[in-house]
Formats: C-alpha cells, sequence, structure tokens
C-alpha cells in the first residue's frame, strides 16, 4: 500500500510541477517516514502539494524555513460487521462481515470497526465516521472521537450506527475521517463500502 501511495504522488508530483526549481526559489524536500522520496521541487508548490496529500489521505508537517515537507500517511483498515464484542480475556470478536443489503428503506444496525497504525502524533487526534450514499451525500455521522497518539500511535475504535435508514439503491462508502490541532478541516483516511440493492 505503502509503494502504490508513493508511486502515485510522485507520478503527480513531477506531471503538475516539474522537477527544477526557478532562479532564487528554495526547493522543497519531501519526506514519507524518513526517507526522501522527491527534492529539489520548487518551494512555490508547496500549497499545491498538501493539498494534494491531503486529498489521498495523509497530513503534511512543512518547515518552510528548511524547505522540509514530511508526509504522516496513517494505516487505517475499516471493517463493517454485524456486530463487535469483547471477550471476558479483552479478545475483540467480529461477527458477520457486511457486504450489502438487498432492500432499502429498511432501518440498518452494523458496526464499523477501525484500526489505525502511524496516526499523527497529537495531544488532542479527533476522528469521526461517516456514511456517504450513492449520491455523494451524507447520511450519518458518528460522534467525534478523541484520541491521544503522543506516547503510541496505534489503536482501533468500533463505532455502532443504530436503525440507521439506507433509503436508496447503490454503494454506500464508510469514510474514517481525522484531524489534529494543527489542522481545521477533517481528512479522509480510511473508507470502505457495501451495496444496497440486488
Amino acid at each position: 500500500m505503502k509503494k502504490t501511495w508513493l508511486s502515485a504522488l510522485l507520478v503527480l508530483a513531477v506531471a503538475g510541477v516539474g522537477s527544477s526549481t526557478a532562479l532564487g526559489e528554495g526547493a522543497l524536500r519531501i519526506f514519507l517516514g524518513g526517507e526522501r522520496i522527491v527534492s529539489e521541487l520548487p518551494e512555490s508548490t508547496s500549497a499545491s502539494m498538501e493539498e494534494l496529500i491531503n486529498h489521498m489521505g495523509g497530513f503534511v508537517q512543512y518547515d518552510k524555513r528548511s524547505g522540509k515537507m514530511e508526509i504522516i500517511k496513517p494505516n487505517v483498515n475499516v471493517l463493517i460487521l454485524e456486530g463487535v464484542q469483547k471477550s471476558r480475556n479483552n479478545n475483540v470478536v467480529f461477527s458477520n462481515p457486511i457486504k450489502g443489503y438487498s432492500d432499502k428503506d429498511v432501518p440498518r444496525t452494523f458496526n464499523v470497526f477501525f484500526e489505525v497504525d502511524e496516526a499523527p502524533v497529537a495531544k488532542d487526534l479527533r476522528m469521526q465516521v461517516v456514511l456517504i450514499g450513492p449520491d455523494g451525500k451524507e447520511v450519518d455521522k458518528s460522534e467525534t472521537l478523541k484520541h491521544s497518539t503522543v506516547n503510541y500511535n496505534s489503536f482501533y475504535f468500533n463505532v455502532p450506527f443504530i436503525s440507521t435508514k439506507l433509503e436508496q439503491y447503490g454503494t454506500y462508502k464508510v469514510q474514517v475521517q481525522m484531524k489534529t490541532e494543527n489542522f481545521d478541516q477533517f481528512i479522509t483516511v480510511g473508507e470502505n463500502s457495501f451495496i444496497v440493492g440486488r
């Protein structure tokens, strides 16, 4: 997954902005996981690169003085299940993954389990799970979850959707979105889907 994401970013960076810096302009150096992946891009491309990285589900830490842009790409697994339970010995038990439903206009109850590795380090990482309908509009949204990743940046959550009415036939998307105290908007970092209809 990391190689695919990295390849897409590199192709877009080279195709969109070229690889040489303008005379007198600073150079932008891009890092992923501590490894330099792009160097000598024009500093003027930093805003468009940040927007692109956010759109692809990553966060950016940019130091303008040094020209260093660090990409933080959380690894997120999203499961849609009928139920999630915790046993006495703290094992997590999943029941019946959901691929879809045959009929619309029936209140449905399901659980979204998501596991995150390599989350951005934040005192106040905020997350939400959003259900998007086939028409691209928001159907339902969880409460905002808060978690500190200062000491440990891997964790999991379970979010129940209770009696959610699915009013359209088509593909519904379940998105996990995050933001930190350094970012104003939620960024979609993981997604799964199910189908309503035959």
